[in-house]
Parts: C-alpha cells; structure tokens; sequence
C-alpha cells in the first residue's frame, strides 16, 4: 500500500485515508520522508489522515527518539516539516483488543479542522444522529464506542504526551507555560468588597460627554503577576456558528416585539469585549464579562501595562503539533498579566492587539 502511493503518487485524490498497521515501528515507511509526502499529497485540500501510532506512552518515558518509539517521532517531525499539513492532534482509544490503549494520529490539510476536532458534546451527537443510520433492532447505537463525550474526551490529549514533546531539545517554547506560575500573586476585583479588592473601578466621560468607566490600581502590582484571573477565567465561549446565526437578521421585526435591540446590543458587546481563540480554525472565541472589560484600551502599546499570559510564539502561530497548546487552550486564551510592575493608583490599560 505505502509503494502504491509513492509510485502511483496520487494527489488532490482523497478526503480520509486511514492508515492502520499492526506494529508501526516495523515499518520503515514511517520514517521515510518521501512516503509521508506521497499520502499527504493524496489529500484533498480538505483532506484528514489518521495514522495508528503504536501503543500509548506513560509519564515515566524518557525523550521520544530515544524510547521504543523512535519512528514514532521521526513520523511527527515529517508530518511537521510537510507545508502542506497544518494541524495534529494526538488521540488513545482503548477499545483495539489490545492490553493497553493504541494512540493514533490526525493530520490535517486545512486547520478548519479544529472546528470540528474541537466540537461541543451536542453537536457530534447531532452529527451522529443525522449521518449515521440505526441498527435494525434500534435498541444498540450505531456506534458502541464513539459518541460527543468521547470526541471531547479527545481535545486535550493525556499527560504523557506533553511530558514527551517537552522533552524535545531544544525545549519549545510554550513548555514554560504548562500550569500558572505560583511565584507570581494573583490580583482580584472583588466589586463587593472594596478593603479586599485590588482594583477600583472609576467613573469616566469622554470627549462626547458619554459616560465610562476606567479601572485602577488600589495596590502595588508587580510585572509577571496574573490580572483579575477569576473574572477572565469566567469569559463566555461563543462560536462562529452560533454569532453567524445571531447576526442573521438581528434587526428582524417580531410581531409584538418589534426590533430586537436586546440581540443588537449583545452582538455589540461581543464585538466589544469578545476574542478569537489562539486555535486558528477553532472556530471559538472568548468574551470577557468581568471586571476586565472595562479596561481601557490605548492605541499606543507604550501606555499600556497588561499583556496575555503567554506571550506570542516565537514562530508566529501556534505550532501545528503542540500537545501544551491542546492541554491548555482555555488558559492560553483568557489570561492577563501585569506586562511592567504597576503603581498604586495607576490606570491600567490594555495595548492595542491585547489578543492577537
């Protein structure tokens, strides 16, 4: 089968291929680069590979070329350095008759994938029920050990994964930012308890008149430490989907309602106070509600005092392979920083791009 496509070398061709082998690290195709190319290039634009990688990993595994899965690596390297592929994602199943559970690979053509590897419970449950037809009985399900709760098991792969490829030299990047720093304080906005809140919210009006609001400092807050986190820890998950369907007619006449300002106005404040997720193709993004929103954002970056936790990768985007990016998502995606050590009494603002 692996000659088939480096002789034949179809391209633009198919829209899954799956690739199962009984003991991966017996084929040596895994390693060749020249294979990898040839199935990557059989891909539609569109296309999704999955590749069963040999048996799950453990915590206690030393650097992956050096373990009992070198090839396993050398796969993830060629299927990282392919320009053609733009997202991985790593999952276990141990349903395969085997003692312990098989891991398997995606690769991805397009990252629009991640919309779906990172759907909600219901909605692989919907696509379940509409694409799958029932069993005769109609008393099994079609699937026996696949549902929404099973993908979403999948979104963040287990622990070993990320102990493996931080183990990598050099060490990536975002391997510093596997769990909040507990050096660092914690400062919170508490709006009901003004002796222990940290931050004080002002009253403002703009060159209009309009009135606003502004958030200082009410202590010393020092560089690195985490900004008003249980607030944007509570940040609302919106999709594009359901945004795209909201925005379809908001100003729509109800019959006894007339316009629907309330859907107006939460489409503004979304548009507002809303981000996309770090995950391109996601399709997610993050609304702050708390006390955050009603920062100040500057359009000079020099005025501004907060930063997102993680700082943006070196490389650009987010790695195409990266299990800390999958485990940590949320985090990665809501979290503030002091950027400078902040003054008592001092504003504090965002910078123009806080998000991107």
């Amino acid at each position: 089968a692996f000659h088939y496509f480096v002789d034949k070398q179809p391209t633009d061709e198919y829209d899954v291929l799956i690739i199962d082998t009984k003991n991966p690290e017996e084929h040596e195709e895994y390693t060749n680069p020249y294979v990898v190319d040839a199935l990557v290039d059989s891909l539609t634009s569109k296309g999704v590979m999955a590749i069963q990688i040999g048996f799950a990993p453990s915590i206690l595994d030393p650097r992956a070329d050096k373990g009992v899965n070198p090839k396993r690596e050398v796969l993830i390297n060629n299927l990282e350095a392919n320009p053609q592929v733009a997202s991985l994602h790593i999952y276990e199943e141990a349903h395969c008759g085997y003692w312990e559970p098989r891991a398997f690979l995606v690769a991805c053509r397009d990252v629009s994938c991640r919309k779906q590897w990172y759907s909600e419970t219901d909605e692989v449950d919907y696509q379940i029920y509409e694409r799958i037809g029932g069993t005769v009985s109609g008393e099994e399900p079609s699937l026996v050990h696949f549902d929404g709760a099973t993908q979403r098991s999948f979104h963040s792969p287990p622990r070993a994964w990320e102990s493996i490829y931080c183990q990598r030299e050099p060490t990536p990047f975002e391997c510093a930012y596997r769990g909040l720093d507990l050096e660092k304080d914690l400062f919170e906005y508490f709006p009901d308890d003004d002796e222990g809140s940290a931050f004080e919210v002002r009253p403002t009006k703009g060159g209009d008149e309009k009135e606003g609001a502004a958030v200082y400092a009410k202590v010393d807050i020092p560089e690195g430490s985490y900004v008003m986190p249980t607030h944007l820890a509570a940040s609302f998950e919106v999709s594009d989907d359901s945004m795209e369907n909201i925005r379809g007619e908001p100003t729509k006449e109800i019959e006894g309602v007339g316009r629907a300002t309330v859907i107006e106005d939460f489409i503004e404040f979304v548009d507002n106070h809303g981000h996309a997720s770090l995950q391109e193709g996601s399709g997610k993004n993050f609304v702050e509600i708390g006390g955050s929103f009603l920062m100040r954002t500057s359009e000079d970056a020099s005025e501004a005092n907060v930063r997102r936790w993680i700082p943006p990768h070196p490389q650009g985007g987010r790695p195409k392979y990266s299990p800390v990016y999958d485990r940590h998502r949320h985090s990665f995606d809501v979290f503030m920083v002091a950027s400078r050590d902040i003054k008592a009494g001092e504003e504090i603002i965002k910078p123009p791009a806080l998000w991107k």
